[in-house]
């Protein structure tokens, strides 16, 4: 047998290691899936007790528990109870769980076995092969992948809308319109913070029940109004600014052009069209958003990230121009466009 030299010994090694990612993540997204964060928030336990509390097998959470602690989620105590590291509690509910919970959800993981399908013909994606219709006619049908796909958004979108209140001036602005806003997150962060603001957010019909659910009751909801339609042909409007966040990435330079030609044609004088994306990196470094642009890849297809010379071009097709740019949280940038 062939012995290997310490470099490709190395090699082999690195590879080994990539390729356990799978297990990692199904990993993460099952202690996720069984509120293992939460069961640890008040008090370390043993094994035991996190089995009695979550309902599992003692001796297969225990497996998951090793693992946990290898990957640095959780710390194991001479006593043989188990404590969150500043990691492990991301996994809690109001934190990061839901994105785990969706990463990990079946019919967010099968798509992935359709990656070079997807690379030898692009127009359909990994996620129409796998499902037989395109991401969101899937969510529109089925409700459960949608709360998970929503709650995963809102997940780190939160976030997002917390840091553009300090990137961006609203405090002179009296109508924004979140386009593709989702469960309405950025503007129930807009609204307490700027007393003048009132907001629209417009998706599809059945994204918009949801979210009137979820913050009818909030203090601000009088200021906020709701609109379902097709951003491609149309947008509310006036509006001093709207709000694209990580919309244009489910798409094509054509219809994301599109889509910010509508914005801006409907734009009061002296507006801006604000885009939240991730932005690629120049070279091939190792960058969180070029593992996005293969996301977007398995699930839209033409779908994409984007540099930002691509984005320079995609808002000069749509008569727009960039005025700024800055960082925002999660990696993503905020994007300040006007009429040219």
């Amino acid at each position: 047998m062939r012995r290997l030299g310490d470099n490709e010994s190395d090699a082999e090694q690195k590879l080994l290691q990539l390729l356990s990612g799978k297990w990692v993540t199904a990993a993460i997204a099952a202690a996720a899936e069984l509120g293992l964060a939460d069961a640890l928030t008040a008090a370390p336990l043993s094994a035991a007790q996190l089995a009695e509390r979550l309902q599992c097998d003692e001796s297969a959470l225990s497996r998951l528990l090793r693992v946990l602690c290898g990957e640095g989620l959780l710390e194991a105590g001479v006593d043989g109870r188990y404590t969150l590291t500043s990691v492990g509690a991301q996994l809690g509910s109001g934190q990061l769980r839901d994105l785990a919970r969706f990463v990990g959800a079946p019919f967010m993981w099968t798509p992935w076995a359709e990656l070079a399908h997807a690379l030898r013909d692009p127009r359909r994606s990994g996620f129409e092969r796998a499902h037989g219709l395109p991401l969101f006619p899937h969510l529109d049908r089925h409700a459960h992948d949608a709360e998970l796909y929503h709650h995963a958004v809102d997940a780190f979108t939160r976030r997002q809308a917390r840091a553009l209140c300090e990137a961006f001036d609203f405090s002179g602005l009296t109508r924004v319109v979140d386009v593709g806003g989702g469960l309405g997150t950025v503007l129930t962060e807009l609204t307490p913070r700027f007393a003048r603001l009132t907001g629209v957010l417009y998706d599809r019909p059945a994204v918009i029940a949801q979210a009137r659910a979820l913050w009818a009751e909030q203090p601000t909801a009088a200021r906020i109004e709701t609109e379902s339609g097709d951003f491609f042909e149309r947008v509310p409007a006036p509006a001093d600014a709207y709000i694209i966040k990580h919309v244009l990435h489910n798409w094509d330079d054509e219809h994301a052009a599109r889509i910010l030609r509508v914005c801006r044609d409907a734009l009061r004088p002296g507006g801006h069209v604000l885009i939240v994306e991730s932005v690629l990196l120049p070279g091939n470094v190792r960058d969180a958003t070029a593992l996005l642009d293969l996301e977007m890849l398995v699930l839209c297809g033409a779908g994409h990230e984007r540099s930002k010379p691509q984005f320079r071009r995609l808002l000069s097709a749509a008569d727009l121009q960039l005025t700024a740019t800055r960082p925002l949280a999660g990696g993503a940038r905020l994007l300040i466009a006007a009429p040219r």
